[in-house]
């Protein structure tokens, strides 16, 4: 370590992170005694035409924009005849970025000092902070820190008078400023003021020096994706950028497969990896078509789709440019068009052409998203050209038309979009039918599914998710009613026999598919009734017995066997009966019981053999005080059957806080409605003869890793009288069957298979659901058991496995419902009636009643429906292109968008029906019907305007609306023609007429000159 005459201490490559570091803690006076305001003081002392020269010799340039030598900027800024502003840009493109963030905290006092060298410098007092909404909390500490230097009079006299700009987006110009913004104001990137203070501090000499080939200086980086040490860096100017991954970064990890580097998040471009060989130098990135001066730097993996990549970016861009020049934001408007075009599979080679074309006129216009344009099509041209021709996409990202959210994360890939509308249409039959493609058990899973489809339901980002879950129930209900589900269609028979082992979902599912299939199915259960943990393992206030007896008997109306009372002690009695294959869905239906003193006590009972005995009907009987072990739905299952058992008074203790207690958050609150009591962060210790109860407080469940890693703190208690002590906290699986002479493998009690066919090492035998991944949730079950059936039905034949299974398949094509916008816009997720809670005491009797036909209606008529529009975003920037900007969609997720505004068309939309072309899948349409157009998008009308009659052919044509917009747009000379109000065909024939009158005085004067 070096210490210069300057008093800041110096680590060579280091210059700005050490200086900040060193101030610790971040005080005035500590600042001071490291030289802080060396800089300024020599500014002080020197005229403003020697700082320039200072700032001219020492070669520093912008951390930002084009990366400009900042002494230009200056002597532009002097040359305004008024008082200018100082600016800090603190925007970022890409939010992960350290750098700001850094500085803000660990330094603020090196801002205050370069603004204040430039307030000297140039006469200026007044300052602009621009802060972007991830930087918020980083503005006490400037704002303290100005107003300390302020009242010590470090500049004497000098003062600065600040404006705080919040919520500041970064801009879209590579110079970092509007038009309108150009005159009058001295802008720089936040870490550019740090260097100012440091060229004075250092002297221009010694900054130069701090440089590589020829460049001058250091600049932060934020470093990221599979690399051994990312985050934040300092790297000299001129040095390889791929040199800065090696070794700031510290290289590779062992997996990575680079591809490409993105800068500024892909907003400022993308370079080859590992053949990144460009210098941090301005030149040489501007000529490599990304931006000057990145400061996020992050490694792309081979899987890494370039094309989407830039979409993305571009999309960027274009939400930037809402409020610049209407120029400027049609541009990119219509290269994100273009790109997301070929993204859905509609892109052709003039597409490439084109682009390019837009990217060059974007670097004319001084655009930044000329920057991932350019260098993506450069760089990586095979996998534009590829999309072009329609073949794969690295990311399988693209191309292929995406299913509905909701779709893809059930776990039983049901297809629900199709359903929501079926029951809009009051056909409840077919809804039940479309759900039964793959799911056997719709009213089940109508009663208890989790439904990880709301989660994932894009309505829930406007207001609140579809209630998927009920309207399963509806469907089914309703289809029951009506005589039952439509039956499906049975393949011929193949002859072949399979034997299940266990009826839970799992097997049922199993043995639904596999008899479709055309094989003998017989399922063995060791239970008195089929149905598993469904019958066995989960009340009937949420799931009644008739419910599962329809559903089971539907499956055995197919031809299914199934034995009840019937335990298999060995696979060789299933081959020894003739079964071609076997599938093992055994579940978890033992109890886990914890090792605490006292649970060989008679009080002390398994949580899932009290459910037991009460779905057998043995009615066994609690005392008035009840302790529940656990905080999953297990133990709230418990919980609530104990009160209806003979508990009075029902504590539940578990571990986890409130809010990471796995039990469904409705199941909780169904419980807390019931006068449950829970108990939070609370160990089981002991159970004593004399029926205390008696925990300690749990400080953590999970350690930094996420994995599960109880402490406790042994000095915190907590005793509870208790009568009944019921263990809720585990499940466990009798394999007795393939313990002995089977080639089955089983370990820490769970049966292993092969991840995708679920093939045990014992030949024909397969296994799934709970005994192979531990207790999951009922449509897990399902999912299990359709693979199951998949991999068996591909067994039994010798094909390979058929991996459709797994996809999510659009089982019909249902037509949208027609739903009036603001009704569509205001509908709410109604509220699940439910059965009183003094009318649930003592009884078993369903908690929720269900919704109504209304509500059901009104849920149907909520839905997005997310299948026919795939929110690819094609509708809202040819609509932004055409200048009309009628359409916003919202950011779901990082997949896609989605439609919510279904007002917002409803005063700006021409009826143009440039939104209908653009579409990929018709989600838009147009429709002329006696003289009105309606824009209808997805089944809501979003406008409707009546059109103009053509004036020579009287045909309806155009809106006035339509007719204002082009007027507008086709500029003056023109506007006579689009006012003469001619339909497309009429003002074809009219031009012609037009063309031939002017050619025809020839053929006259001809013929007239004939002799």
């Amino acid at each position: 370590m070096d210490v210069y005459s300057t008093g800041l201490s110096l680590v060579l490559g280091r210059v700005l992170t050490t200086w900040c570091e060193q101030i610790n803690p971040t005080t005035l006076d500590r600042y001071l005694e490291i030289g802080g305001f060396q800089g300024l003081r020599r500014a002080l002392d020197m005229n403003p035409l020697e700082v320039m020269a200072e700032l001219r010799s020492s070669g520093l340039r912008d951390r930002g924009y084009l990366a400009e030598p900042v002494y230009l900027n200056w002597k532009r800024f002097q040359r305004w005849h008024e008082p200018g502003v100082l600016v800090v840009d603190a925007t970022q493109y890409d939010a992960r970025s350290e750098s700001s963030a850094f500085l803000l905290t660990r330094n603020p006092f090196g801002l205050v000092e370069g603004l204040l060298i430039a307030a000297v410098t140039c006469g200026v007092e007044h300052c602009r902070l621009l802060l972007p909404s991830d930087l918020h909390d980083y503005e006490t500490g400037f704002l303290n820190a100005l107003e300390t230097i302020l009242e010590h009079d470090v500049a004497r006299g000098n003062t600065l008078k600040l404006e705080l700009i919040r919520h500041q987006a970064p801009s879209i110009w590579t110079d970092g400023l509007s038009h309108s913004e150009r005159q009058g104001v001295l802008v720089h990137p936040i870490e550019t003021w740090y260097h100012i203070a440091l060229v004075l501090s250092l002297g221009a000499e010694h900054f130069r020096t701090l440089g590589v080939e020829g460049q001058t200086g250091t600049c932060l980086l934020t470093l990221g994706g599979p690399l051994k040490r990312p985050g934040l860096a300092e790297a000299p100017l001129g040095v390889d950028l791929w040199h800065v991954v090696e070794t700031l970064a510290g290289g590779l990890t062992d997996k990575a497969n680079p591809l490409a580097l993105s800068l500024d998040g892909g907003m400022g471009g993308f370079l080859p990896a590992p053949g990144a060989r460009v210098p941090l130098a301005p030149e040489e990135m501007a000529a490599a078509l990304v931006t000057p001066a990145p400061k996020t730097v992050w490694l792309l993996e081979k899987n890494t789709c370039m094309v989407d990549s830039t979409r993305r970016a571009l999309y960027r861009y274009w939400l930037l440019s809402e409020h610049e020049q209407i120029g400027a934001r049609t541009l990119i408007a219509r290269a994100t068009r273009m790109v997301t075009e070929i993204t859905v599979g509609k892109g052709m080679d003039s597409h490439l052409v084109e682009l390019e074309t837009l990217g060059r006129e974007m670097v004319g216009r001084g655009l930044a998203a000329a920057w991932p344009l350019l260098s993506s099509l450069t760089n990586f041209r095979d996998q534009w050209e590829s999309h072009v021709r329609r073949e794969a996409c690295p990311s399988g990202r693209c191309i292929e038309r995406k299913p509905a959210p909701c779709h893809g994360t059930c776990p039983a890939c049901i297809d629900i979009p199709s359903f929501l509308a079926m029951i809009g249409h009051e056909d409840y039959k077919q809804a039940a039918g479309a759900i039964s493609k793959d799911n056997p058990l719709p009213f089940v899973c109508g009663l208890v599914c989790p439904a990880p489809c709301e989660d994932a339901c894009l309505r829930g980002n406007m207001d609140a998710p579809i209630y998927i879950r009920a309207m399963k129930a509806v469907a089914a209900h309703h289809a029951l009613e009506e005589g039952g589900y439509p039956k499906p269609r049975k393949a011929k028979s193949t002859k072949k026999r399979v034997a299940i082992v266990g009826s839970g979902p799992a097997g049922l599912t199993a043995a639904y598919f596999l008899t479709l299939s055309g094989h003998d199915v017989t399922i063995f259960e060791a239970q008195e009734e089929a149905g598993g943990m469904l019958r066995y393992g989960i009340p009937a206030y949420r799931l009644p017995r008739e419910v599962l007896d329809r559903e089971v008997g539907r499956i055995t109306e197919l031809g299914v066997g199934i034995r009840t009372g019937y335990e298999i002690g060995h696979l060789d009695e299933l081959r020894n009966q003739g079964f071609d294959a076997c599938f093992l869905a055994l579940g978890t239906q033992l109890s886990r019981m914890i090792p605490i003193e006292g649970k060989e006590l008679p009080f002390v009972l398994g949580g899932l053999d009290f459910l037991k005995e009460v779905r057998g009907d043995r009615n066994p009987r609690v005392g008035p005080r009840v302790v529940v072990v656990g905080g999953g739905n297990v133990a709230i299952d418990v919980a609530l059957t104990a009160l209806r058992q003979g508990g009075r008074r029902v504590d539940i203790v578990c571990l986890e806080k409130r809010r990471e207690m796995p039990a469904h958050t409705s199941e909780i609150e169904t419980a807390l409605a019931e006068g449950v009591a829970i108990h939070n962060s609370w160990g089981p210790v002991s159970v004593s003869a004399d029926h205390v109860f008696t925990a300690q407080r749990c400080t953590r469940v999970f350690d930094e890793r996420g994995r599960f890693n109880p402490r406790f703190d042994p000095g915190k208690r907590m005793t509870i009288e208790a009568d009944h002590v019921i263990l809720a906290i585990g499940q466990a699986t009798d394999l007795a069957c393939v313990e002995v002479g089977s080639l089955v493998t089983v370990e820490r009690g769970l049966i292993c298979t092969d991840e995708n066919s679920l093939a045990t090492g014992e030949p024909g035998v397969f296994a799934g659901g709970d005994v192979v991944y531990g207790p999951r949730t009922v449509v897990e079950a399902v999912r299990a058991g359709k693979q199951a059936a998949n991999s068996i039905d591909a067994y039994l034949r010798g094909k390979s496995i058929d991996p459709s299974w797994s996809q999510p398949i659009r089982r019909a094509e249902v037509e949208p419902l027609d739903v009036d916008a603001n009704a569509r816009t205001r509908l709410n997720r109604p509220e699940m009636p439910t059965r009183k809670v003094e009318d649930r005491k003592g009884n078993f009797q369903i908690i929720e009643l269900g919704l109504t036909d209304e509500m059901a209606l009104g849920e149907a008529s909520r839905c997005l429906r997310c299948d026919l529009c795939i929110g690819c975003g094609l509708c809202q920037l040819v609509c932004s292109e055409l200048g009309i900007e009628a359409l916003r969609l919202a950011e779901a997720n990082e997949e896609r968008l989605a439609f919510t505004d279904f007002t917002r068309p409803s005063n700006r939309c021409v009826g143009c029906g440039a939104c209908a072309k653009a579409c990929p899948t018709g989600a838009i349409k147009v429709v002329d019907k006696d003289g009105i157009r309606y824009t209808v998008l997805t089944g809501t009308v979003v406008r409707e305007q009546e059109l103009l009659k053509c004036s020579m052919c009287g045909k309806p044509h155009m809106s006035q609306a339509y007719l204002e917009h082009l007027k507008h747009r086709v500029g003056p000379q023109a506007v006579e023609h689009v006012d003469r109000n001619l339909c497309p065909v009429c003002a074809r024939a009219l031009r012609g007429r037009e063309l031939g009158s002017w050619v025809e005085p020839k053929e006259v004067m001809t013929f007239r000159a004939a002799p």
